[in-house]
């Protein structure tokens, strides 16, 4: 009878909050269910109450709300919050060195906060004129005003639906989630409207383990859609130069894909989570529930149906802003797994300018954690309408066709991030030589002549990298024709490049884009080893992959095509990196953003990574030596081997080899903003 009650009660409790019924009981207590009811439908308790100089105080923020009136937030019936609308200032303190440049850079392209240096800290300054304070596990300041303020209710509801346009974690999933995986540590958010920026403050010692000051921005061409705009990111409880283990790490994905033949796409996806610390109550995953096609108009949505675990309970989940939360039938700690099946279904086969082929990139398409979270095996079967091809990374099962559909089944028996599939009107060549399977895939019509020149093209470049990087990392490797000019991209055991690649010799667009197609191709091919094998954690080290395999493919360049072009390539970097050196430090080129300048921002993104980054590893090549470089980024490949990579270690390996001392290097080339001489 109890064991009947519980089922009952959570199926109640999942059909208020609109998720599936649940066929297995869940958790009584404070389930995930109820507090992400609670917290989705916050209420301000009562009539307001005059504020005169309350203070709002975590970590390195202070707000001082002057004069005004506020009320307490309740999420249910417990309070949460602090709501105020009245006269205040901000004062927000960065004493990290390494973020400096990319705070001031990002305050003066992205907002009216003033800043003034102190010692050495960076304060940040603003007006305040509304706070929307939320804290769990830490206490809120008493309202201790007498008699009543002004009516808040109408401020509260906008309020509310303004930060409610923000592409990120809901707050509901965020404090939800916080009352199984939170283990006593304080969560507060802010959401502060200042003299003309929307700001939003996170201090998050569980999860991020950082400190997170933002604002908000409006992609107009998105619909409207908010984004945030980090100005500040402070470490809580850790080194800035150690990497955020996640709580818990995807370990083996089944990917079914059933794909019709306009946009509709159905999902069946069972994964395998694997505890690495702390108490998991709660998922919190990534997966698009709206993304749009080819413009504002065309909003494509993806629906979870059910989220199944291996004992047959159907899980509560909560799905939206490209954020999904599931809660467990049963929390894991360290060592322990949770199987789960996802069926999902979506119009998301989009098809570029209407051409005839879709792709589910390297983006939340399916469930899955943070970056440094993917770290899985896959089994993957596609099934595509004909004349459609699919093409997956891995080892090939079978290829096989079944009626009217195109059936590929695949299999990455390595840990890999970025999974993605491709289907279109594509003809293929193959071959298999060393062990390795090289297949080459051209758009609309066989193009033989491409094929075998790239076929030869990937083989040469291949061959090179094993000299000094180790074995091809996969069994197979497909390099597919994109429908487009002037970039590469390198998913596991795969290659996306553009048309120029195909016909280098065709109009004149073609001829401009295809210049420097050969560094383009051994750039991307490097990824398999600087991305794959060594594995970046988070954005902040991405160099791992970008400069890394830049400078690999300007050996191949010097070694296969000449020393003048590598000349030329070293000259390219080293312009570049003087042009945003100042801007930010390496680890933190993902951060720069420019809301005037898109372009701007994008260029010194791309200048720090690809230009910067390489400019520092053939500084070092320089001083040790040609020989002893290959042996420093052998000695990566193998200390990283199928692991995550992290600088601190990177400087490491690279001591072990010469026998000297790089912390002063890195702290000023890697870390800081200067530039090496050569």
């Amino acid at each position: 009878m109890r064991s009947l009650l519980r089922v009952v009660v959570a199926a109640l409790v999942a059909f208020l909050v609109g998720l599936p019924r649940p066929g297995a009981a869940a958790a009584i207590d404070e389930s995930f269910a109820d507090a992400c009811k609670r917290w989705s439908a916050l209420s301000l308790q009562g009539p307001s109450r005059p504020v005169t100089d309350l203070r709002l105080v975590s970590g390195h923020l202070t707000l001082e709300l002057k004069r005004g009136s506020a009320a307490l937030v309740l999420a249910g019936s417990d309070v949460v919050g602090i709501f105020f609308v009245g006269q205040g200032s901000l004062e927000y303190l960065t004493e990290d060195a390494v973020e400096r440049p990319i705070v001031s850079y990002n305050v003066k392209k992205n907002t009216s906060l003033t800043e003034v240096a102190r010692d050495k800290a960076l304060v940040l300054g603003d007006t305040v004129r509304e706070v929307l304070w939320l804290a769990q596990g830490v206490a809120l300041p008493a309202l201790t005003g007498e008699g009543t303020g002004q009516p808040l209710d109408t401020a509260f509801t906008e309020h509310l639906q303004r930060y409610g346009r923000i592409r990120e974690t809901p707050p509901a999933q965020q404090f939800a989630a916080w009352l199984q995986n939170g283990q006593g540590q304080p969560l507060q958010r802010g959401e502060i409207v200042a003299s003309s920026d929307d700001l939003v403050f996170l201090s998050d010692p569980v999860d991020a383990r950082s400190e997170l000051l933002a604002s908000t921005r409006e992609v107009k061409e998105l619909d409207n859609r908010l984004y945030l705009t980090t100005l500040s990111e402070q470490p809580l409880g850790r080194a800035r130069r150690d990497p955020v283990a996640p709580r818990v790490i995807l370990a083996d994905a089944d990917i079914a894909v059933t794909a019709s033949a306009g946009k509709d796409v159905s999902l069946t996806v069972k994964e395998t989570y694997t505890a690495v610390s702390g108490r998991t109550g709660v998922l919190l995953l990534n997966l698009y529930d709206s993304l749009y096609g080819r413009s504002n108009q065309d909003l494509r949505h993806l629906k979870v149906k059910s989220v199944i675990d291996d004992s047959g309970a159907w899980l509560p989940f909560h799905h939206e802003r490209d954020s999904l939360a599931v809660e467990l039938a049963t929390p894991i700690q360290q060592g322990m797994t949770a199987k789960l099946r996802f069926e999902i279904e979506g119009d998301i086969l989009y098809r570029p300018e209407g051409d005839s082929y879709w792709e589910l990139g390297v983006e939340p398409w399916f469930p899955q954690p943070e970056m440094g979270g993917q770290y899985c095996t896959i089994h993957t079967t596609v099934k595509v309408p004909k004349p459609f091809v699919p093409f997956v990374p891995g080892k090939t099962v079978r290829r096989v066709e079944e009626g009217e559909l195109n059936v590929l089944e695949t299999r990455l028996d390595k840990p890999v991030q970025f999974m993605v599939i491709l289907a279109g009107k594509y003809a293929f060549k193959e071959e298999t030589k060393d062990g390795v399977t090289v297949r080459i895939a051209s758009y609309a019509g066989k193009n033989d002549l491409a094929m075998a020149k790239l076929l030869n093209l990937t083989r040469k470049i291949i061959t090179y990298y094993e000299g000094f990087l180790g074995p091809f990392p996969f069994d197979e490797f497909n390099v597919v024709e994109i429908n487009d000019l002037g970039y590469g991209q390198a998913p596991p055991a795969f290659m996306f490049i553009t048309k120029e690649a195909f016909n280098p010799i065709g109009d004149d667009i073609n001829e401009l884009f295809s210049k420097g197609i050969n560094e383009r191709f051994a750039h991307e091919i490097a990824h398999q080893y600087w991305g794959h094998v060594v594995k970046m954690p988070t954005h902040e080290e991405q160099w791992l992959t970008e400069a890394f395999a830049e400078v690999s493919a300007g050996q191949v360049i010097r070694d296969l095509r000449g020393k003048s072009d590598f000349k030329g390539l070293v000259a390219v970097w080293k312009n570049r990196a003087r042009q945003a050196t100042e801007i930010a430090p390496i680890p933190l080129a993902n951060r720069v953003a420019n809301k005037s300048n898109r372009y701007a921002a994008w260029s010194a993104r791309t200048y720090l990574l690809y230009a910067k980054g390489p400019w520092v590893l053939n500084s070092i090549r320089e001083q040790i030596g040609d020989q002893a470089f290959l042996v420093f980024l052998a000695s990566c490949q193998s200390t990283f081997r199928w692991k995550f990579g992290n600088t601190p270690t990177v400087q490491a390996v690279l001591e072990a080899v010469t026998k000297q001392d790089w912390k002063a290097f890195f702290d000023a080339y890697y870390w800081g903003t200067e530039m090496p001489q050569k």
